[in-house]
């Protein structure tokens, strides 16, 4: 396994984790199933560096 191929599964990890910890939390807080969701996919797209730098210029 490459370099490369490590980093991407480990990358591609926490996005899970991110995006299971978001639907999670917007589940407990009442989301419907949609919403949480939309909310986990949110959360994982975050951590794409245009969304980052959109959401920052916006803010």
């Amino acid at each position: 396994m490459s370099i490369w191929s490590k980093l991407r599964s480990k990358r591609q990890a926490r996005l899970d984790e991110v995006r299971r910890d978001a639907t999670l939390k917007a589940a407990a807080q009442g989301a419907t199933p949609e919403q949480a969701r939309r909310a986990g996919d949110r959360a994982a797209s975050r951590g794409n560096t245009n969304a980052a730098i959109t959401s920052a210029i916006s803010s």
